[in-house]
């Protein structure tokens, strides 16, 4: 495949804001502290997946633009989580059988739309 996607950026108002928020919720290793700040994941064990879905106007988490989705091991937990630090739950939890998984999306404090996916176990 070629042009594979390998880095995100989330753009901040307040960038100190956001670094704490995603620390805090994710346990992100924050690095650097002159304008941009970095995390480097480590290899991801499973393939990514990506979408071009319809837009539905009006429907929270539906609209049109980029969405990038996290890994998490429960969706509650990271949930609520957000919550305490200042986010906010935009699509509550929905399953996706056929891919095995189950995904929600959130606000950051600065209103960023973020996804979130929790695979079903291999059991």
């Amino acid at each position: 495949m070629d042009s594979p996607a390998i880095l995100f950026e989330i753009v901040a108002l307040n960038r100190e804001t956001l670094v704490e928020f995603y620390t805090n919720v994710f346990g992100w290793p924050a690095q650097g502290n002159t304008g941009s700040t970095f995390i480097h994941f480590p290899p991801a064990p499973r393939q990514l997946i990506s979408i071009i879905a319809q837009a539905v106007p009006g429907k929270p988490g539906w609209g049109k633009g980029v969405t990038f989705y996290l890994q998490v091991e429960s969706l509650k937990t990271t949930l609520e989580k957000i919550e305490a630090h200042g986010g906010a739950v935009v699509v509550t939890p929905m399953a996706v059988a056929q891919e095995g998984f189950c995904f929600a999306m959130f606000e950051d404090p600065e209103c960023n739309l973020i996804g979130l996916i929790e695979l079903k176990s291999q059991a």
